[in-house]
């Protein structure tokens, strides 16, 4: 196989992301529109929550299926081989976790932030507050990174500045997440699924044409070492194991489901069943999708491999992270306006995740920020909730920009943030789940020793922990055919000096150097550090410490005696174990009532004696 440059973008692929573009403020502009006939808070956040199962199954599933993924996971399979794939079990094991827990508990609360069920389980508006700060700052992170993806891509393949497709997506996802509120954010995402699978099955069909699925394509990858299932060890330092991959990862996809973005959804359903299916309905589409992306990166190394040219090694891409669009420009070139999908592809995993993060960031803000002392009517409410919608945007554009100074795989910058901020936001809602005794003082001592601990292993790892070392590269012979300059030499120096190897020893290292120069840096740091502790476990960690700190320090304060907990804050599944029934007039109810001024009280036939006003029982004062 001859290896040839890639064309420029054909006009056929710039009026394919227009039309896409279009559309998608289109959505936006007609729920907007809507919208402002009955205005509300309820109606833009919720939509009234009189939302269908499946636009919402596929809202929750595109938030999170990101352009990190559809460049991410490929590059990764590329460059690390295929032990990634056990992480498939762990986004079903976390998706069925929450659909069988936290879903069927926090439902029946009709809450509009996630966060006020903290305020209500431990009594503590402090406890709220940091699970709010720690969930907005997980958010707003997520949604830097998922905007970079698409314009580094954009910048590999079109020559586009960085900066421009940043400010152009981000505008966009601000624009009708802001006018149209969570309509408009799910039935964008509806047609944002579409586009993500029509763009996935068409690199994958032309990739499947080149190289195939038989025999050559297995002899390319075991040939590269590119098939690997086998690796158990129970190393924590060890970048990619079954056990860290499969378990480790649960608990930093876990706050995923349990983060307002996605209980905004299943709250917007009519019912319990719907949401508790909503959820179960992504189990079948991410084993597809994460299926398919793995193969895509197979194919994509058996695709150069036969070619004899690595696109990174040889230097025509600066970055691993552009490896995947670099791919499909490459065998979709026959095909004008098919590149166009696949970047509209890339474009509808960010929108998705930008106004997904927009829409519960503002929820966030209107509920558990600003003080109800300092609230304004209703209509202005909803106006404060779209102000604040342009102004994370353009916070989110901000991060998106400055990513371009951090290197490693995407998915590894991505997994860092969820596990380090999820984790213990996660372990706040287990602990008040699980423990009806657990206290507010348990919760905030656990929850900020996690934190403390996780970015402390986190931003170490980042710059001081050693460098994952990818498998055996390809050759660059094939990229400059007839230039022995830039043959094995050059291509070795590049990538190792990428690597982060050392690099006055490779310029000289042919690929079989490589290999021992591997060994030796592996085996000269024989002693365990916790900067090197594999991405995978930082949910983990910051899950397990706020848990079982909570539990401890709540023992250690007296448990939570002084106050019966109202058996609606439990899991249905621990309240049985505990010996609680679901209380006639449930905590939450009470709270909603506490709420209501004593003349709308009566106005609403609401008995005067049910409006508590100063109950420590019922309303928080930590």
């Amino acid at each position: 196989m001859k290896f040839q440059p890639i064309p420029s973008p054909h006009i056929a692929d710039y009026v394919v992301l227009g039309i896409f573009l279009f559309v998608c403020m289109g959505i936006g502009i007609f729920y907007g529109y809507r919208s402002d006939k009955k205005s509300s808070l309820e109606n833009y956040l919720f939509g009234n929550r009189k939302l269908f199962l499946v636009p919402v199954s596929m809202s929750l599933f595109v938030t999170f299926a990101s352009a990190i993924s559809l460049m991410g996971i490929p590059a990764e399979v590329y460059i690390y081989g295929t032990m990634y794939m056990y992480t498939t079990l762990a986004f079903i094991f976390s998706v069925w976790i929450a659909g069988v827990t936290v879903i069927p508990m926090l439902y029946p609360l009709r809450l509009t932030s996630t966060y006020e069920y903290l305020q209500l389980r431990f009594r503590s508006r402090a406890v709220r507050l940091l699970g709010t700060l720690i969930g907005m700052f997980q958010t707003i992170a997520y949604m830097g990174v998922t905007l970079y993806a698409p314009a580094l891509a954009l910048q590999t393949v079109a020559g586009i500045p960085l900066w421009m497709s940043i400010i152009v997506i981000g505008a966009i996802g601000t624009f009708y997440t802001s006018i149209g509120g969570i309509k408009s954010v799910v039935w964008t995402d509806v047609f944002q699924f579409i586009m993500l699978f029509t763009g996935i099955t068409a690199a994958l069909v032309k990739g499947i044409m080149f190289v195939g699925t038989g025999g050559e394509l297995k002899a390319q990858l075991d040939a590269g070492n590119r098939l690997q299932f086998d690796d158990v060890r129970a190393d924590p330092t060890v970048r990619h194991t079954v056990w860290g991959c499969t378990f480790g990862l649960i608990f930093s996809w876990l706050p995923s489901w349990c983060s307002q973005a996605s209980v905004q959804r299943i709250s917007s359903l009519r019912s319990i069943n719907a949401a508790q299916n909503a959820y179960f309905l992504l189990l079948p589409i991410i084993v597809v999708y994460n299926v398919t992306l793995a193969l895509m990166g197979l194919l994509m190394y058996a695709y150069y491999r036969m070619a004899d040219c690595g696109p990174f090694e040889g230097g025509l891409v600066s970055s691993m992270n552009q490896m995947t669009p670099y791919f499909v420009f490459d065998v979709l070139r026959g095909l004008p306006g098919m590149s166009g999908v696949y970047v509209a592809c890339l474009f509808s995993g960010s929108l998705s995740t930008l106004s997904s993060g927009l829409n519960a960031l503002a929820a966030n803000t209107v509920e558990d920020i600003l003080p109800r002392s300092f609230r304004p009517s209703k209509l202005s409410l909803t106006m404060v909730a779209k102000l604040t919608v342009v102004v994370y945007g353009v916070i989110a554009i901000g991060i998106a920009y400055s990513l371009q100074y951090i290197s490693g795989p995407i998915t590894q910058i991505c997994f860092a943030i969820f596990g380090a901020c999820g984790g213990p936001m996660a372990g706040l809602f287990f602990l008040g789940g699980l423990f009806p005794n657990a206290n507010w003082i348990g919760a905030l001592v656990g929850s900020l020793s996690a934190m403390i601990i996780n970015m402390w292993i986190a931003i170490g790892g980042q710059l001081y922990g050693t460098a994952p070392v990818p498998l055996e590269p390809i050759t660059t012979i094939g990229c400059f055919p007839g230039d022995t300059s830039t043959s094995d030499g050059m291509w070795n120096s590049t990538f190792v000096s990428t690597a982060m190897l050392n690099s006055t020893r490779a310029t000289t290292l042919s690929t079989a150097g490589i290999s021992s120069l591997v060994t030796d840096v592996i085996g000269s740091s024989p002693t365990f550090s916790p900067y090197n502790i594999s991405y995978m476990w930082y949910g983990m960690i910051g899950f397990t410490v706020t848990v079982l700190l909570g539990v401890v320090v709540s023992c250690a304060t007296g448990l939570d005696r002084g106050n019966v907990v109202d058996s609606s804050l439990i899991f249905p599944y621990c309240r049985r174990f505990w010996g609680l029934e679901v209380d006639r007039l449930s905590m939450m109810e009470t709270y909603k009532i506490s709420l209501i001024p004593k003349k709308v009280a009566q106005h609403q036939h609401v008995p005067v004696d049910t409006v508590i006003t100063s109950s420590p029982n019922n309303i928080p004062t930590q």
